[in-house]
């Protein structure tokens, strides 16, 4: 373990938050401690394992490998029918190539699924914004779930992760587009990549700052950077305090708000283009669900009635209004570095 400073602005001061255990995996019985920077208010864990000892915090099931769905003809056509609608949203709203064959009606296409895609955006279900040629890499890519979606969607995509297991199962189909390692170790070549996404990964890992400044040097300019992680600053996460769900501890390192992943993305050469968070209800119930278990050692009462008439209403409106448990950050490149974080 290892005591440390904030490493985005430098403070080495900080104020206590709280102290839990953990409750997810129980792969250890240390209790651990997340601090709030009084500098940059960034939330972190502290003390934390180093690089060298974190392997030893995940489980062997963490990256579990996806079985084959079973589908009957009836749920293969709907799903073939859903996905020409989304590939046409794709095109006609996000950017995504359009075969030239199809450029002359593209207005008409366009007129018709406007009710669409306002819809699909108003219940959470947006698509990637297309950039540059289409280059994406996936840093923390696990077995290779998004990067399957991704390319079927018309992505040249790559992957990386630290986990030997998940990158193994990734490269029996993407091969060495996946690679195993760390980001700032890999020496991908300047503006290798068009977007970068972090999908529930940027949390998990040390040093922040130099990772996004790695991030500005591989993408191409106008290049994006998508970044999805826990939002601190939501509304669960002040109801349940420490037994909130995603602070899953010893793992994440790092706890971003709203305010707080801004101000590193812009110190690591970022103009935000836009800021969201999720409508999901899946969080808030495992919180739910942990508070019962732990401090009154009984299931949550009416579990089923209670999350379809309270939950998921209630998550659907919070995430609407910008306090969702999910950040959804999209940035694009600046054409030089800030000289110094700010």
């Amino acid at each position: 373990m290892e005591t440390i400073g904030c490493e985005v602005c430098g403070e080495s001061s900080h104020t206590f938050l709280f102290s839990q255990y953990d409750l997810t995996h129980r792969v250890t019985d240390e209790l651990f401690t997340v601090v709030r920077c009084r500098g940059c208010r960034l939330l972190f864990l502290n003390p934390r394992p180093t690089r060298a000892e974190i392997g030893g915090y995940y489980p062997d099931s963490y990256y579990p490998e996806a079985a084959p769905r079973q589908q009957g003809d009836l749920r293969r056509a709907a799903k073939r029918w859903s996905g020409r609608i989304r590939r046409w949203i794709a095109q006609d709203f996000y950017g995504y190539p359009v075969p030239a064959s199809m450029r002359r009606w593209q207005w008409a296409r366009r007129l018709l699924l406007w009710p669409e895609f306002v819809w699909r955006r108003w219940r959470g279900r947006g698509l990637l914004p297309w950039a540059g040629r289409g280059r994406l890499l996936d840093v923390g890519c696990g077995s290779g779930g998004n990067l399957a979606v991704l390319e079927e969607q018309g992505w040249d995509v790559s992957g990386l992760d630290a986990s030997a297991v998940a990158v193994a199962q990734a490269q029996v189909r993407f091969g060495e587009r996946v690679r195993q390692g760390d980001l700032t170790s890999m020496g991908y070549p300047e503006r290798t990549f068009d977007t970068v996404l972090f999908s529930h990964v940027l949390e998990h890992l040390h040093g922040p700052l130099p990772l996004l400044k790695e991030v500005w040097r591989i993408l191409d300019w106008e290049g994006r950077i998508v970044i999805l992680c826990p939002n601190a600053g939501s509304l669960e996460a002040r109801m349940f305090g420490r037994w909130w769900f995603p602070w899953e501890l010893p793992r994440h390192l790092y706890h971003y708000e709203r305010a707080t992943l801004t101000r590193v993305l812009e110190a690591a050469g970022f103009q935000i283009e836009s800021v969201t968070t999720g409508l999901g209800s899946l969080y808030c119930m495992a919180s739910l669900d942990r508070v019962c278990a732990e401090r009154f050692n009984r299931p949550v009462p009416g579990r089923r009635l209670i999350e379809k008439l309270l939950i998921r209403p209630l998550c659907f409106c919070v995430g609407h209004l910008g306090y969702g448990t999910e950040l959804k950050v999209s940035a694009r490149k600046r054409r030089s570095l800030p000289s110094q974080p700010r």
